[in-house]
This record gives structure tokens, sequence and C-alpha cells, in this order.
């Protein structure tokens, strides 16, 4: 598959547009496959779907069976919004799109190619259009991890599988597990009261007149609010991180908070509308930007850990814990795990620049160079160590049993995805749009 495809197969995946019905009876407009309760299908995401399977040289009759799995997904999203126990905060919102965006820059060339390829001006244009993508891909996942947890596949499930799909299955590539510790560098205190300064100014600025959606536009550094004037709407508690919730839902419509810190940086927000427990606000976001000096403070720092271990005195896991600043990782060895995939096994050529460069030539076990790094979008010092090698190789039973699994488990969810959809169409608005009344559907949509 070449570069142009790979990045095509990796945005198609997640790109499907969102739209709400606005009447009981929507009128056939031009350019509408089918809508799905309050979600719409384009005709130019079906069109792409086929166009990017052609290019793949599969062999593909027409374009409905691409319509059936687009609905099924935007089932699967409709109902993961009305359900209850299903939530997703603007932090993984925020994690998960800075990951995608980087897997983008890596596949394409960097920031220029990317944003040339999709037709964005800006990364900023780009992050606020994709970050509703994003957050429908997560409810989807969430749903559909609901719905066939604890499924599994018996051995000799597994073995039929192989061998009835074998040929078809694909050769596994060198793939690693990694784990890192990764530290925040320390800005000093004259540093970052300049940021609170700053903040200060806008906020007295917004205070005598300014709008504060323009000063957003120019000065936040929130890649999800930036580029709409620093706006979020309908925002309920545990949506944002606690610092951001704790100053949000104790300020009075029209009222500007003060600079207060998260582990983002410095923020203020402006409360427009309150409903209840669901706020309608902007905010501008200022982070923390290290000195050269601090920067090389925390290498040194973490170089020195990296000594202790590699002499025995400290295990990885006990450091860690003890030192790194990834909440997300520091209690589980510093393991890794891929944001798209959830799984740990990374394959080596796709690694980020940075991460290739520092374990390229690593054995199990052994530990990188001390590197600085963009994480998740903040600077930081950074430690990786290979946990174990995975050598290229054609799929085959006795070592890759648990890949085997995956896709044999994956398989049989599929059929409980088929069951569960079947049963939610006669509570579904569904309207198959006229070219497609013809197809001949896995699953009967319209209940004819």
């Amino acid at each position: 598959m070449n570069l142009k495809a790979s990045m095509m197969l990796f945005f198609t995946a997640l790109f499907t547009v969102n739209a709400v019905a606005q009447t009981a009876k929507p009128v056939k407009l031009d350019g509408i496959a089918a809508v799905i309760g309050d979600q719409i299908v384009l005709d130019s995401d079906v069109e792409r779907d086929f166009i990017l399977s052609q290019q793949q040289g599969l062999q593909v009759a027409d374009k409905c069976e691409f319509l059936n799995d687009i609905l099924m997904e935007k089932m699967l999203i409709d109902r993961a919004k009305q359900d209850t126990l299903i939530s997703v905060t603007q932090d993984e919102i925020t994690r998960s799109l800075n990951a995608q965006i980087e897997d983008f820059k890596l596949r394409g060339g960097g920031e220029e190619q990317v944003l040339k390829f999709f037709g964005f001006r800006t990364m900023a244009e780009m992050k606020n259009e994709m970050k509703f993508i994003v957050e429908d891909n997560i409810f989807s996942r969430r749903k559909r991890e609901a719905l066939v947890a604890g499924l599994d596949a018996t051995p000799e499930e597994v073995r039929e599988f192989f061998e009835k799909n074998k040929t078809e299955l694909p050769d596994v590539k060198e793939e690693i597990t990694l784990s890192h510790i990764i530290m925040y560098p320390e800005v000093s205190a004259e540093n970052e009261q300049k940021v609170i300064d700053e903040l200060k100014e806008i906020k007295q600025e917004i205070e005598e007149g300014s709008s504060f959606a323009t000063k957003a536009i120019l000065y936040s550094e929130d890649p999800g609010s930036a580029n709409n004037g620093g706006q979020y709407l309908k925002v309920t508690r545990g949506k944002m991180v606690k610092e951001f919730d704790a100053v949000a839902f104790n300020l009075e419509e029209g009222e500007i908070s003060d600079p207060f810190k998260t582990e983002f940086g410095y923020h203020i927000i402006q409360l427009d509308k309150r409903r209840g427990q669901e706020l309608d606000l902007r905010h501008i976001l200022i982070t923390l930007k290290p000195t050269e000096e601090e920067l090389n403070k925390t290498i040194e720092k973490l170089d020195s850990i990296r000594i202790l271990i590699n002499e025995g005195k400290m295990t990885f896991k006990d450091a860690a814990i003890r030192f790194s600043d990834d909440k997300y990782t520091k209690y589980n060895d510093g393991n890794l795990t891929s944001p798209q995939t959830g799984e740990d096994r990374f394959e080596k050529i796709n690694l980020p620049l940075n991460e290739f460069s520092a374990i390229t030539s690593l054995g199990e076990g052994e530990l990188s160079h001390v590197f600085s790094d963009e994480y998740q979008n903040k600077k930081v010092v950074r430690l990786m160590r290979v946990n174990k090698i995975y050598p290229e190789h054609k799929i085959n039973y006795e070592d890759d049993y648990y890949r085997i699994k995956q896709f044999a488990i994956r398989y049989k969810e599929q059929d409980v995805l088929v069951d569960w959809v079947k049963k939610q169409i006669p509570d579904a608005f569904i309207k198959i749009g006229d070219e497609y009344k013809s197809c001949n559907f896995p699953i009967n949509w319209e209940q004819k």
C-alpha cells in the first residue's frame, strides 16, 4: 500500500460526517445517501469508500456494501449518544486527536503535506474539524465494546478459524512493545508568572470591550477550540479535567475567571450560558514553555535515573511510578498502547521519527538515550525501553495464536453487532436514498 492510500485508509476509518435531522420527515436532499436517527450519511462518504477499495485492487461490484457498513457505524454512534452510561471527556478527545494528527504527519511527510492532502489551510482548522469525528469514533468504540464485552473464542474455534482463513490473513511485520518514562520540564516561577500576567492582560482587555472569541483565535493554544473562538458547547461535569470543572461551574453568566492552572497550562474561562448542569463557554489556554536551561536540567535528571536503572539500583517499573508524569502509563510499568487499536504492539517502521530514532538499534530490555520530544501537545523529556521484539514473519498458529484469536473474536463480534443492529431498526428512524433503494443489503434497513 502506498503512502497516499495508507493515509486515506486511516482517515476514512474516522471521517464520518455528522448532521442533525431537523424535521420528523426529512426531505431527500442532493448528496444525502441515507439518514439513521440523528446521523446523516452523505453520498461522498459512500463514494470515498468505494473508490478507496478500487484503488486497493479489491473487486467491488457496487456501493451497497459500503453504505451498509456505514449505516452500522452510524447506528452505534446514534445509540451510544443516547446511552447515559457512555460518556466521552474532552481530555479523551484531545489526546486521541493529537495522537492521530501525529500519525498523519508521520505517514504524510510533515504538517504541510498533511494539510495540503486533506485540504485545510491551518492545523488549527484541521483539528477543529476532526474533533467531532474523533468524538464520534470514541462513542462508536465504547458502544461496540459494551455490546461485545466478554466475547471469547475457544482454542478449537481459533484453530478452525485459522485453518479456514490462513491464506487470507496478513503477514506479520516486525513489531515491538514499548514502555516509557516522561518528565515535564520544571518551569520557573518567573516564567510561569509571565503566562499568568499575559492572561490577566487579555482578561482586562476583554472586560474593557474586546471580543473574547477574537482573543481566543489570536492567543489560545488549545487545538480543540482556538479556531472556533475558544468555544465549547454543552459542557457537563467530567468532560473536562477536574480543575477546569471546578472553575467553570462556579462562574456566573458573562463572568470571566482569573487565570488558573491545569496539566495543559493556564486558562481563563468566560461562561456564556448555563442550563442547569450544562454550560456553554469560551476559554483561552496558554501553555507553559520551558527554557533551554530548564529543558536541559530535566534531561540531566532523567539521565541520572536511566543510569540507576542500567546499574540495577532501580527497576524501570519503580522509576515509572516515582518519576513519570504520564498518569496513563506510570502505574502500568510505563507500557504504551496504540490509541487507535488499544493494542500494545507497534509496527516498528511506523513509529514517529523521534521514537524510531531512539529505539531503532536497541535489543529487548534495553533503554534508549534520554531525548526531548513533543508528547500529547506538550514539551517533554523522554526515556524509552524496548520490552519485546517480534520479527517479521508469515502468520502461523504457534507464534501468533493471540493475534489469530483476536481475528476470530472480531469475526464473532460482527455477528453479534449485526444481530444487535437488527433489533434496533424497529425503533429507529431510517431513510435510504433513492439511489440505494435497489440495494440487496444483508440487513433489512427499512424493514420491507
